[in-house]
């Protein structure tokens, strides 16, 4: 199959500061990829790099078989959606006109809004348990409301590829399962790429199909979950002790930290 979205050899720094090199990633149609690795890892960057915001020092990236600066704006926006680290805040609108926002590639060059569009939004904050929230402004609500108003601008947008840089982050574990189980109905029903940077090893082992384990800027381990989450390799990327086993409900590795082990500096 042909990867959505690929990066051959990346590498980048600022300066004499090396960041990443000799990254390969490849996301596929209807495969949900976990990005983990410890703060400074690269994930970051890793994620701006292949959403076309920073051009690669060493190696390229395609999207669709194409760097991602050979598309126009509204092109770029249909195929590829990103969502970042720090909702917003400062956006002076409602909720549901933010979410709105996902279907301006697919507007007219006036920007008319048609019933596709309002039943896209409508449906995005349904999936995002959004629709009381509706018209209050993005200001009114939570950090972790404001997270989910960024994840359904993404569905809304309606892209064949996803970048989510830690979208759970504010997120309480109820809407931390509800984001993973979006991700896995987008897998399912739309064949989207998605690509979900995370620090939760063990539920990215419950939705993730393959894992890139990212350590001091380079690719540390990738493949299916029980490949790259081994004690072995966590400890070499975080420095710390765990066990790995199985959830017995699901059949998922399970990750859990070891008391008494001291970290690994």
């Amino acid at each position: 199959m042909i990867p959505a979205l690929s990066a051959r050899g990346v590498g980048f720094g600022y300066g004499d500061r090396g960041i990443l090199r000799g990254v390969n990633v490849d996301l596929s149609p209807g495969e949900v990829t976990i990005l983990l690795g410890p703060n400074g890892a690269g994930k970051s960057t890793l994620i701006r790099i292949l959403s076309g915001i920073l051009a690669p020092r060493e190696g390229e990236v395609l999207l669709c078989g194409r760097p991602p600066g050979a598309y126009r704006r509204r092109e770029m926006a249909r195929l590829l959606s990103v969502v970042g680290q720090d909702p917003p805040v400062d956006f002076p609108m409602t909720v549901a006109a933010y979410v709105g926002l996902g279907r301006f590639p697919h507007q007219g060059f006036f920007g008319e809004t048609s019933p596709e569009d309002r039943e896209q939004v409508e449906r995005a904050m349904e999936r995002t348990e959004l629709t009381g929230l509706r018209d209050r402004t993005l200001a009114e609500i939570s950090a972790g409301e404001r997270q989910r108003a960024a994840v359904a601008r993404a569905i809304a947008q309606g892209a064949r590829v996803m970048l989510l840089d830690e979208p759970t982050a504010f997120l309480d574990i109820r809407h931390r399962v509800a984001f993973y189980e979006i991700v896995t109905q987008l897998k399912e029903t739309c064949g989207i790429a998605a690509l979900v940077a995370s620090h939760d090893l063990t539920l990215c082992a419950e939705y993730g199909e393959r894992i890139v384990l990212l350590s001091g800027g380079t690719v540390a381990a990738q493949g299916r979950p029980e490949e790259v989450l081994t004690p072995e390799n966590v400890r070499s990327a975080y420095g710390v002790a765990v066990a790995c086993d199985r959830n017995p409900a699901t059949g998922a590795i399970r990750v859990t930290p070891l008391r008494g082990m001291p970290p690994k500096h």
